[in-house]
């Protein structure tokens, strides 16, 4: 039930993060910074899934906050 409620946390979350580092967007905004990231937690993610449910949980919640942290 908590995973539920971490998961509706992570867009505001995310669009909180991204508000309070705009000064520092020229920063993050490189290139490969995100993307990299978000496809190696993407992978990670759904490999962890599949073995160990906390973790993979744990991977997607980061994922999702990063991935619109990015697009915020």
């Amino acid at each position: 039930m908590i995973e539920y409620l971490i998961l509706l946390l992570t867009i505001p979350f995310g669009i909180i993060l991204a508000r309070v580092t705009r000064d520092e967007k020229y920063i993050y905004s490189k290139p490969h910074y995100f993307p990299i990231m978000v496809w190696v937690l993407a992978i990670l993610s759904a490999i962890f899934l599949t073995v160990n449910k906390i973790i993979g949980m744990s991977l997607l919640f980061t994922f999702l906050t990063t991935l619109v942290w990015w697009k915020a």
